[in-house]
């Protein structure tokens, strides 16, 4: 069985291109490592959230959030026994998203090139990735190992984000908002409604830490051997799922191994 490893946003550029990665990554490291993932030795996954999330450009995170809609579409049809059948098509519309930059969707197609799998952590009114050949994500066996790996991200996620980490902190500024504003939508929709500068800031960082613990709770959910990442919260401190704390915590509490390039590359 192959080492099973997921890469956040750092170290993924680094493995699919080491010719152009820069300090503290060694070139020669993110070489071995890709061509570990290149030999099937490792199983290489990185979250949706790297596109879906970070894949948006910071100062255009708050608006494309606050576009989001969730539109259904419904398809009356009559089954074979006669009687009547009601399709539900819901999907999740951002006006304001963008299309990825050229060099964001030339790493995520080298990224799949390589053979690396996508891991999601499912919430309403995301979006996701588009799949047209369906093995663009990592996906399991049957029924009964997909809900088991829902129930781990449950049981994760709730933890994490009852410590104040992740997505609970767009929560939360979404709530101070929606007070203010009034109504009664989705969190998502005041992530786009900022009331100053600095609250736009926090709106920004907020997204990133999302990101971020749900990068953690796919893995986790998934099963994955090691998460990879140079990112220690440096900008965020404590309030960072990834600062060497939380890391420490998740560690003894949910048996994540952390590992950096380099520690990979000699695995």
């Amino acid at each position: 069985m192959p080492l099973t490893v997921t890469f956040d946003t750092g170290v993924l550029a680094d493995v699919v291109c080491p010719e152009t990665s820069q300090p503290p990554t060694d070139p020669a490291d993110a070489a071995r490592v890709r061509a570990g993932i290149q030999s099937g030795k490792i199983q290489g996954v990185f979250c949706e959230t790297l596109i879906t999330v970070e894949g948006i450009r910071r100062v255009d995170r708050s608006a494309v959030f606050g576009s989001t809609v969730a539109n259904a579409r419904c398809q009356h049809e009559t089954a074979p026994d006669g009687s009547g059948v009601t399709y539900i098509d819901l999907r999740v519309e951002q006006a304001a998203r963008l299309a990825l930059d050229q060099q964001q969707a030339d790493r995520f197609s080298a990224a799949f090139a390589l053979g690396m799998k996508l891991v999601d952590v499912p919430r309403i009114a995301m979006a996701k990735v588009d799949n047209p050949d369906g093995n663009r994500y990592l996906t399991e066996s049957d029924e009964a190992e997909l809900i088991r790996r829902l129930e781990r991200q449950h049981t994760v996620l709730s933890a994490i984000e009852a410590r104040g980490l992740a997505c609970a902190q767009a929560q939360r500024i979404a709530i101070e908002i929606q007070t203010e504003i009034g109504g009664n939508g989705n969190f998502l929709l005041y992530l786009g409604h900022p009331r100053n500068p600095t609250e736009q800031k926090k709106v920004i960082c907020a997204i990133n830490e999302w990101s971020d613990g749900d990068g953690i709770a796919a893995h986790y959910g998934y099963g994955i051997d090691l998460f990879c990442s140079r990112d220690c919260g440096k900008n965020a401190g404590k309030a960072s799922v990834l600062h060497p704390d939380n890391r420490q915590w998740l560690s003894e509490a949910f048996g994540i191994r952390f590992v950096t390039l380099a520690e990979l590359a000699g695995w």
